[in-house]
């Protein structure tokens, strides 16, 4: 993992203020902390340093956050860009993090803690991608060693007849550990990859045997039977058998290992040939991936939290409400809202958009942002509340060219709650229909709109 102290976090935002004010609550953070009040400022300072993160203000005179985002995408792929910015106008933001120009929005004013995990959470993501592109580059070099090193096995086990010092030869030259056993499972050669891999000289282990080598808890594999001659001819001996076993060092640490084997004949007797090959860039490659996986639930955690799921009001008097969502594990449509008119009366919006991911997520908070922008539009008396098919309506008007044009559709229930009368009214909009449970008969219906 990298270190936070070789982190650069460049802050741009044309009001000094609010740059003192990040630099003030950062003071004791590890990583380098770089502040420029304009976009050009900012690109001539990562021209001059290496900057893992840029966090730029959204609305800034002569270039704005997202043009400097933009170029810093084109000059510098590799930096992690987050936009700061009280602005309501999120469309722009929203377009930008579809085309994965950036990670991370952040609204001011700035609430310290939340600023912190969400840089920490741009540090970590950094370091994922670093790593996981420095162990695909390693895992790739070392995946074309091993093809490279099967090849030179499979030729040595048809050239039955080559002598042992031709063997040896060829063998020193792979850059993968290579073992030679006999019919008890000892080490009669090993070459220098073998030595530099576990530690044990050649010189000094003589006929050592190889399960010596090996973890005894290695799960799934018959280590006494990879050691074992195969009976009758060589040729009847499986050269294709490839096995993830560990290893052990002579330090006593251990080692992913793969292991490939292979038969050859010398004085007409037959020899295990071992081809071990250090896996840990593979394995530490997938342990990253899992780290961003996790990293990536929390991140769709906090969407599902923050912008689709409103909680559940407690002020209604004469009502108990309450929500049991099932996860499916990952980030989708579904949404819901409550707007709460008084005491005893309320508006509940559920809806699904179609798909998965972070497009059908955001869709769905926009639809959430709609209902609440034909509400506030709609003029009527405080004691009557505007009907229901009119601010579905509203909704429709405002967002169906949009749906269409992304080629996505949603459905809901708009369901208007009134204590006072007794009455629960609602539009269908093409979602599943509400469970009326009967409690003086316990028996169930479906309440369907006929719209």
């Amino acid at each position: 993992m990298i270190n936070d102290s070789k982190i650069t976090i460049l802050f741009v935002d044309d009001e000094p203020d609010i740059l003192s004010s990040i630099n003030r609550f950062l003071r004791k953070e590890d990583y380098k902390k770089l502040f420029a009040q304009t976009g050009i400022k900012a690109l001539e300072l990562i021209k001059s340093n290496t900057v893992s993160i840029i966090v730029s203000d959204l609305r800034m005179p002569e270039m704005s956050g997202l043009e400097l985002i933009g170029e810093v995408k084109k000059r510098n792929p590799d930096i992690v860009r987050l936009i700061l910015s009280g602005s309501q106008d999120i469309d722009p933001i929203i377009e930008s993090i579809n085309r994965g120009e950036v990670f991370r929005f952040i609204p001011k004013p700035v609430d310290p803690t939340a600023f912190k995990k969400i840089l920490n959470d741009a540090i970590d993501y950094f370091c994922l991608k670093t790593e996981r592109e420095i162990l695909f580059n390693e895992l790739s070099v070392s995946n074309q060693e091993l093809t490279k090193a099967n090849e030179t096995l499979s030729v040595m086990a048809k050239k039955l007849q080559r002598s042992e010092e031709e063997f040896r030869s060829m063998t020193d030259a792979a850059q993968d550990a290579v073992f030679m056993l006999n019919n008890e499972g000892n080490i009669i050669y090993r070459n220098t990859a073998a030595e530099n891999l576990f530690g044990f000289r050649r010189d000094t282990y003589h006929e050592q045997n190889f399960l010596e080598l090996i973890s005894p808890d290695s799960p799934k594999y018959d280590i006494h039977f990879l050691c074992k001659m195969p009976s009758g001819n060589a040729s009847d001996f499986d050269e294709r058998m490839v096995q993830q076993i560990e290893g052990i060092r002579k330090n006593g640490t251990a080692v992913p290992l793969e292991i490939s084997r292979g038969c050859v004949q010398i004085d007409d007797t037959p020899h295990t040939v071992i081809i071990a090959r250090n896996i840990t860039s593979r394995v530490e490659e997938e342990q990253s991936r899992l780290r961003f996986d996790n990293l990536q639930k929390e991140f769709e955690s906090e969407i599902e939290k923050k912008l689709l799921q409103s909680p559940v009001p407690e002020t209604l008097q004469g009502v108990s409400i309450s929500r049991m969502m099932v996860p499916s594990g990952h980030l989708d449509g579904d949404f819901t809202d409550f707007i709460i008119f008084d005491s005893r009366r309320a508006d509940i919006l559920i809806g699904d958009v179609m798909g998965h991911g972070l497009h059908p997520a955001l869709i769905g908070a926009g639809i959430k942002s709609l209902f609440l922008k034909v509400l506030a539009q709609k003029k009527y008396p405080h004691t009557e509340l505007p009907a229901l098919q009119d601010i579905v309506a509203g909704v429709h008007e405002l967002c169906i060219k949009e749906l269409i044009e992304l080629g996505t559709f949603a459905t809901l229930l708009y369901v208007r709650l009134d204590l006072l009368s007794g009455q629960l009214s609602l539009v269908d909009c093409g979602h599943p229909p509400i469970i009326h449970f009967h409690a003086d008969t316990a028996t169930c219906s479906m309440l369907k709109g006929e719209n």
